[in-house]
């Protein structure tokens, strides 16, 4: 199952890329995050590792994420897995000519073949749409102030 969702927020990407390396932050902005259970020590880069809780109702669990690929300023991208389903998370930022920052998200997620029927029937793809979403809103309101 693929995620993706975008939105053009009024800041330059410098104010951005400051939220998106503070893992403390991410219950604020990101819909599927409850609470971090332990986030690496030392700078947030390139092999950081964090654990958090979350998920999509009722598929709620802990999760472990590395940080596999951050180009400053521009991408970052992280993988996770509950031991169950793994998820692959890659987030751009684009300065505008405008002045604005274009954030383009997308989140893969690969389970096993048996929970396919379950996500249908509980519609998971439209939850974890609408999820996303909201997170993208929220990263706007914080980093807008509004």
């Amino acid at each position: 199952m693929r995620l993706a969702s975008s939105i053009e927020i009024d800041a330059p990407p410098e104010k951005l890329w400051e939220l998106m390396c503070d893992p403390a932050r991410y219950p604020d902005l990101d819909e599927s995050t409850e609470r971090f259970i332990d986030v690496s020590d030392g700078e947030f880069g390139v092999g950081s590792v964090y654990r958090e809780y979350g998920g999509i109702a009722p598929f709620k669990s802990e999760s472990e994420w590395t940080v596999v690929e951050l180009e400053l300023m521009r991408r970052q991208v992280h993988d996770g897995t509950d031991g169950h389903v793994d998820f692959h998370l890659v987030v751009d930022l684009t300065q505008t000519e405008a002045g604005t920052t274009r954030v383009d998200q997308s989140l893969d997620i690969t389970g096993p073949w048996y929970l396919t029927p379950i996500n249908a029937l509980l519609m998971m793809k439209q939850r974890g749409q609408r999820a996303m979403d909201r997170s993208m809103v929220n990263v706007k309101r914080l980093v807008e102030g509004r």
